[in-house]
């Protein structure tokens, strides 16, 4: 039988000396390079719209609806055009409070958008987070789960409970940004579909 050939002690114990030290990075190692570089020039687009079509299901009930996404900073409004019905619903915040008015003329207030949504339509839409992950970005906040293809674009995004898929993105500007987006959380399910980007 062959002899196993000894591997000197210091080897194992440097490697793991060295593990112990390093976190893990979170983004798969495809496209790594183009990931970290796509991040900058995604976050300094703080002014765009996006136009297109939102399906939510939530257990055995859903609605889909037309929307207009137009942000300004930290402040944003978003027209929800026929959800459950309503005609049309208009969400603004500014990032310390949001508000909610319907087509019948009602309106309410709040300081969270999704408990505030959930009060109104019945579904908790997570507003803080789509406001980056519809641009290809995790939210600020917790380490995500990131997966990216060989560009560097995200096709898969864990955080806040939430599995982010991107199954296809368009040129928009000198950008390269999502136009279908599947947020999935236990039973509730968010699908857009964005036809138009502008910035």
């Amino acid at each position: 039988m062959p002899r196993l050939k000894a591997q000197p002690l210091g080897i194992p114990l440097a490697l793991a000396a060295l593990l112990s030290g390093c976190a893990v990075p979170p983004v798969s190692p495809v496209g790594q390079g183009a990931w970290e570089a796509r991040q900058p020039a995604l976050g300094r687009l703080t002014v765009w719209r996006a136009v297109g079509r939102i399906g939510v299901v939530n257990g055995q009930d859903g609605w889909h609806a037309s929307f207009q996404w137009a942000q300004r900073g930290p402040g944003y409004r978003i027209d929800l055009i026929g959800p459950l019905g309503q005609g049309r619903v208009v969400v603004r915040g500014d990032g310390r409070e949001v508000s909610v008015q319907t087509q019948d003329g009602q309106n309410w207030t709040a300081p969270d958008p999704d408990t505030l949504l959930e009060q109104t339509l019945g579904v908790r839409l997570p507003v803080n987070g789509l406001r980056y992950w519809v641009r290809g970005l995790p939210e600020p906040g917790p380490n995500p789960t990131i997966q990216t293809d060989a560009s560097g674009r995200l096709t898969r995004l864990e955080q806040n409970g939430w599995i982010i898929d991107y199954p296809a993105y368009a040129p928009a500007a000198a950008h390269e940004l999502p136009t279908r987006i599947v947020a999935q959380r236990g039973d509730l399910s968010v699908k857009l579909v964005i036809e138009q980007w502008t910035l």
